[in-house]
């Protein structure tokens, strides 16, 4: 049996948005016994009835549905045994406040109900079942579950890889421009100068003077420096040969964007996003997961308590 973790979060929001909708089947149905849970009954009506509710949430399996059904009656009865009882006063409470919310009167209220297929008293009924069902999820489930500071910085530090950003490339470069429309002995002419730029900067001139010196293009102003960007935003060719090169090495000339270049690797770099930036992240991650853990926990420890006879 698979146990869906939100069905019961899911119930109250469809209920508190109006979302309930009524069979439009007109036939006539010999109703039947699909379930027993210690002693009570779920029919074939009750399940239909449940298949029309959750039509906004897209097809049910009808199996899936009924063992959702009983997982309800379960925590109903368990509420009633811990005293968590809903009152008719908390009910009107909730309902006044829906129609606060939505700026309904009396009879828009009732016109919107009425729309969705339900009378005030069954949609007072599903709501105090789900109201309660609220209060007992958090009394047996969410107060049992804390995470602290060290299982999130634990994690964090397992998976470090998790929050480390792309491995990003620091590029100085020396650009030589092709003529338009270049001639063989044109473009011989601008290897020649490529070729002598990259034996002086093997030679150990510096760098950045050789780039206020002798780059073309826009970035000669900028004395060559590209700035950081991850290595698949580089140009391929200029990205491709930085993959052999150490800060400070040079590689050239690359044949790309027009031109020629001669580069310099400058600076590689992998950020990692810092343990304060994603803290609560984790937290709420790791809350989520320890709910879901506990909610499974704790129905399996309702059903292996009781009497289920499940007929469909």
């Amino acid at each position: 049996m698979k146990t869906n973790f939100r069905s019961m979060i899911t119930a109250l929001a469809i209920l508190f948005s109006f979302s309930f909708q009524a069979s439009a089947d007109a036939s006539v149905v010999v109703d039947r016994v699909v379930a027993v849970v210690n002693g009570e009954i779920i029919t074939l009506s009750d399940l239909q009835r449940e298949e029309a509710i959750r039509k906004a949430e897209g097809k049910q399996d009808e199996r899936l549905l009924l063992e959702d059904m009983i997982d309800r009656k379960l925590q109903m009865a368990q509420a009633k045994r811990a005293g968590l009882d809903v009152s008719d006063k908390e009910v009107s409470e909730a309902i006044a406040d829906i129609k606060k919310r939505n700026s309904f009167d009396d009879k828009q209220f009732e016109a919107a109900i009425a729309k969705e297929g339900l009378t005030i008293e069954q949609y007072r009924k599903e709501l105090l079942e789900q109201m309660t069902l609220s209060r007992t999820f958090n009394k047996f489930v969410r107060s049992a579950v804390a995470v602290d500071e060290a299982e999130v910085k634990a994690y964090y530090d397992r998976n470090i890889k998790l929050y480390t950003e792309p491995e990003e490339i620091r590029v100085r470069q020396i650009f030589f421009r092709y003529p338009g429309n270049a001639t063989p002995a044109q473009k011989r002419e601008v290897q020649d100068r490529a070729a002598a730029a990259l034996e002086r900067a093997r030679k150990g001139e510096d760098f950045t003077r050789l780039v206020r010196e002798l780059s073309e293009g826009e970035t000669a102003a900028l004395d060559g420096d590209l700035g950081f960007m991850q290595r698949d935003q580089a140009v391929p060719e200029i990205a491709e040969a930085t993959r052999g090169l150490r800060p400070g090495e040079i590689a050239g000339p690359i044949e790309a964007a027009g031109g020629l270049n001669i580069i310099r690797l400058e600076e590689v770099r992998s950020r990692v996003r810092p343990f304060s930036a994603v803290k609560d992240e984790i937290t709420k991650m790791l809350y989520e997961q320890k709910v879901e853990n506990s909610y499974r926990t704790w129905l399996q420890t309702l059903r292996t308590d009781a009497n289920i006879e499940n007929k469909l």
